[in-house]
């Protein structure tokens, strides 16, 4: 069984809510789940520890190009907040931290 170094994982991992102004203060999310026009939903890691988490827990889903449906995005989503994790949902309405 492999194990990621942190330098590995920190090297994957962008910071992708770096001065977004669209999250309030006190909401910074760990993942970010967005729509993509396509088909499916594609999980973006936000935070470390929402990277250390994914890594962990749902190691098929660190390939930024991976996309998951409907079923397999809500699941996540419940699991994640189960976790105390926040994600950022865009959807075709906007975004919100869940």
């Amino acid at each position: 069984m492999q194990h990621a170094t942190r330098e590995a994982i920190l090297e994957t991992t962008t910071i992708l809510s770096a001065g977004n102004p669209g999250i309030p203060d006190g909401k910074v999310p760990d993942f970010r789940l967005q729509k993509h026009d396509e088909g499916g939903w594609q999980v973006g890691v936000v935070s470390t520890r929402g990277s250390y988490w994914l890594r962990a827990n749902h190691l098929e889903l660190c390939d930024q190009e991976t996309r998951i449906d409907l079923s397999h995005a809500n699941s996540f989503l419940r699991e994640a907040r189960k976790n105390g994790l926040k994600t950022e949902y865009i959807g075709p309405n906007g975004s919100a931290v869940i």
